[in-house]
């Protein structure tokens, strides 16, 4: 009898553990369409932007650059994504999706700026006098060539020599910043000039070292009679020093004569550091 009991129980036993399957999913449908969308975005001046989505419901979230990125980026709620810009701007969208595919947008427009003004001649602290010497004259003059790239109001322009007295082979301007410069990986310099030819060239050099020795380059013109943006390439030297002024040079290692040849616009000084 007592062994009749246990076969029954066992019987029971197995009977009761028996597998089931439950494959409704019908839960899903009632997942709701996510709310209350928000996006904490934060620029650095390296390029580099944060973004962090946030909202109601969302299963995870797609990230759509803005640039030339092929793919969205994924993010799990609670997460954020990094990305690296070029300087523009840009419209970044955010869409938040639940488990069954419903989904909400966001679009957040964005200014990355990754360079630092260092002269535009349009307020005080981004206007400077000029030291000149070896025959070279400056002033700052309302744009008379306002099209293209460079609208501005005012631009700087250099004259080297005049009819009566030509310039010495390396008369140029120096200008000394209240602001300093301080390069890392980049170590460039842009500027925005106007020249009447060609190969002109140009010859920005860095002043004022916290250390080290100055350093200069050279960039000649590609365009005649257009305002163009040219990039100065300084040397690796200068990583990781600061600069507290420059001086330009136009043609430098000829003597002016103050005509069209020797006289240049320029402005919208910039460093990317």
């Amino acid at each position: 009898m007592k062994n009749i009991l246990a076969i029954l129980l066992i019987m029971f036993v197995a009977v009761s553990c028996k597998k089931t399957t439950n494959d409704d999913i019908s839960f899903l449908s009632t997942s709701a369409i996510p709310k209350d969308l928000t996006a904490d975005v934060v620029v650095a001046t390296s390029g580099i932007v944060t973004i962090t989505p946030k909202a109601t419901g969302a299963g995870f979230f797609n990230i759509y650059f803005g640039d030339n990125s092929a793919a969205p980026g994924v993010v799990q709620p609670g997460k954020s994504i990094t990305h690296g810009y070029s300087e523009g701007n840009y419209t970044i969208k955010v869409v938040a999706k639940n488990l069954t595919g419903d989904s909400i947008v966001l679009s957040k427009p964005i200014t990355v700026i990754t360079s630092q003004t260092l002269v535009d001649f349009e307020t005080p602290a981004t206007t400077y006098s000029a030291i000149i010497f070896g025959g070279a004259s400056f002033d700052k003059i309302a744009n008379t060539q306002s099209s293209g790239i460079n609208t501005s109001a005012n631009v700087g322009r250099m004259i080297k020599g005049s009819p009566t007295a030509t310039s010495e082979v390396w008369g140029g301007l120096t200008m000394n910043m209240s602001a300093q410069m301080v390069f890392s990986s980049q170590r460039k310099i842009k500027m925005k000039v106007f020249s009447n030819r060609v190969g002109a060239k140009l010859t920005f050099k860095l002043e004022a070292p916290s250390a080290g020795s100055t350093t200069e380059t050279n960039v000649t013109t590609t365009v005649a009679n257009a305002w163009e943006e040219l990039t100065f390439v300084m040397d690796p030297s200068v990583i990781g020093r600061t600069f507290g002024g420059f001086s330009v040079f136009y043609e430098l290692g000829i003597a002016g004569n103050g005509s069209a040849n020797f006289t240049v616009l320029f402005d919208d000084i910039k460093l990317l550091p």
